[in-house]
């Protein structure tokens, strides 16, 4: 019987919990998975708040920690709370004994204060990443993973990269057909393509004061099928060349080519997210000319192609994006 882990702290992300409970917590001996022992161990063997609701009650103290073969450390509503120098010994501890400790999303925060992501490549929500350069300054972020795996020390990315995490570690631990098995009982892949970047939001920058350039970006929408590039933008706003590219890159941070180009990647994936129509139709009308462009933008930015960018989100309901034309 494998022995997990689990480190109980106030504030902890309850589908983090449930993710752990899911994978380790259920009987699934009838499907060849497990069995697994799981121990919730917190400060005092007592009742732990978690977030956003609820209460859940420690199976052991930190010293359970000891003697796991896995120590699996979930996110909390606050990454920046802090970690009783207990639970920091403890984690330091089962670290030292060779045992292997992961944190799903943002848990990585309580690796770094003990101080176990140092020299490693490491990751979390896409939200959180900046502050965890700043939290694990010795540590490598990666910003477009699902998780990381240094062997001894694993991280995740934000909440159900937590999962695909999890079945990291069953397949690592027990093998591809095990994981397969628990994936399909789960109703997942047993790994997903791409990285990060195709959940991050894009949302459209604000813009300029200046009616010209703000009038050009909204003529550029309209006519985003169109084969517009930057001198068209130029020509619209009636401005210099140089006075066009200062004053639009000041009020939103990227070039003109930049923006025109992520308009158009955007408007894709809401193609690809709300419709059936071919990779050919959507690169024509997204103002990306071919399939081939397209392919190649959606990976450089989001890190998959469109028919499995479509297969992941093609249900998701798109809000808040902008009236475009996109009539042939």
């Amino acid at each position: 019987m494998r022995t997990v882990g689990v480190l109980l702290l106030p504030g902890s992300r309850s589908f983090d919990l449930g993710v752990i409970g899911e994978v380790w917590g259920v009987d699934r001996t009838d499907s060849g998975i497990g069995p697994f022992e799981v121990r919730l161990c917190a400060s005092g063997r007592g009742r732990v708040v978690i977030h956003p609701f609820g209460q859940v009650e420690a199976t052991h103290g930190l010293s359970g920690l000891a003697g796991c073969d896995l120590v699996l450390v979930p996110g909390r509503v606050d990454p920046h709370a802090e970690v009783p120098a207990a639970a920091v010994a403890a984690l330091r501890k089962a670290h030292r004994a060779g045992i292997t400790v992961a944190s799903l999303c943002s848990g990585a925060f309580t690796l770094a204060t003990a101080g176990l992501l140092d020299g490693r490549s490491v990751t979390t929500h896409w939200r959180l990443l900046d502050d965890l350069e700043t939290a694990a300054r010795d540590a490598v972020v990666q910003r477009d993973v699902l998780f990381t795996d240094e062997g001894d020390v694993l991280t995740s990315a934000g909440v159900v990269g937590g999962l695909d995490l999890c079945l990291h570690l069953v397949r690592r631990d027990h093998g591809a057909e095990v994981a397969a098995a628990l994936a399909r009982r789960l109703v997942m892949p047993p790994a997903r393509e791409g990285g990060q970047r195709q959940y991050v939001d894009n949302p459209l920058p604000p813009k300029p004061s200046r009616p010209s350039v703000s009038s050009t970006m909204d003529w550029a929408l309209e006519r985003i099928a169109d084969d517009i590039g930057v001198d068209d933008l130029v020509c619209h706003a009636g401005l210099s060349e140089r006075t066009f590219h200062r004053e639009f890159a000041a009020a939103t941070g990227v070039t003109p080519g930049r923006w025109l180009r992520a308009q158009r990647v955007r408007l894709a994936r809401r193609l690809l997210e709300t419709t059936e129509l071919p990779v050919e139709r959507v690169a024509q009308r997204s103002g990306l000319g071919t399939a081939a462009n397209l392919r190649r933008r959606l990976r450089a930015d989001v890190g998959v192609g469109p028919d499995s960018y479509r297969r992941t989100f093609r249900s998701v309901t798109v809000e808040a994006w902008p009236s475009t034309n996109t009539s042939s």
